[in-house]
């Protein structure tokens, strides 16, 4: 009876072993993987930043072909909504606003506009086009944000305002989903992007009570919204990368 226990406790050590084993592999291979899409925004990063201004750029100026000296506000309502846009503002050489969608900007000057003065500067000449940062909208994971370019006959500008997506492909914001489930990316000791359920963006390591001497090692433990994780961790670049599974 003494042997037929040994031997089955035995078989549940080696088993549990193996799981161990089974989920170290698990993780090495799918920290490996998150290796490989950060090393990859990394090194397109700012051609990507380049390439997502452009399309913003030629959307204004798009708008700018299209507006014309005698454009009525039905034609900058319609021209808003085949670009997509939320706004769109035109101003003259005298910073004067000559129409927009929505209606109400009209005769006022750029610089009484709080989110429209910074693009006086095009007026000026100090600039040929400008673009706001982006800002997150958390409600549909969009960001908001507005370019300016000059008129087609190379006085006043045109200021369009949109939402977009596509600046999560930019920033990193989507960079742990790429990676995978129970994925933290790190920059400057701050969140760039995660999948692990209580740790959002802009978070320092800290939140999951990591140090920046924890984050040069190769593995660690950590909890998070209750959950307790085992993590191994890898630097890549500028970039750390946890790449956790639930305990």
């Amino acid at each position: 009876m003494k042997k037929v226990f040994t031997i089955a406790a035995a078989i549940v050590l080696i088993g549990a072993l193996l799981a161990g084993c089974n989920v170290s592999k698990g993780l090495s291979a799918n920290l490996e993987y998150a290796k490989g899409k950060v090393s990859d925004f990394a090194h397109y990063e700012r051609r990507n930043n380049a390439k997502f201004a452009d399309s913003i750029f030629n959307k204004a100026n798009l708008a700018a072909m299209m507006i014309t000296k005698d454009s009525t506000d039905e034609d900058y309502e319609k021209i808003a909504k085949t670009l997509s846009l939320d706004s769109l503002t035109v101003a003259d050489e005298t910073r004067t606003v000559v129409g927009s969608y929505p209606a109400g900007e009209k005769d006022k000057n750029l610089k009484d506009i709080e989110d429209k003065s910074v693009f006086a500067g095009i007026v000026r000449n100090i600039a040929d086009k400008q673009m706001t940062d982006p800002v997150y909208i958390a409600e549909d994971n969009t960001y908001s944000l507005m370019a300016g370019v000059k008129r087609t006959d190379g006085t006043g500008v045109v200021i369009i305002g949109l939402k977009t997506d596509e600046y999560a492909d930019v920033n990193g914001d989507n960079l742990a989903e790429k990676c995978g489930n129970n994925m933290i990316v790190i920059k400057d000791n701050a969140v760039v992007s995660s999948t692990v359920e209580g740790v959002i963006k802009s978070d320092a390591p800290d939140i999951i009570n990591l140090t920046a001497d924890d984050l040069k090692k190769d593995s660690v433990s950590f909890t998070s919204d209750g959950k307790s994780y085992t993590a191994k961790v890898a630097t890549e670049g500028d970039y750390t990368v946890i790449c956790a599974e639930p305990k």
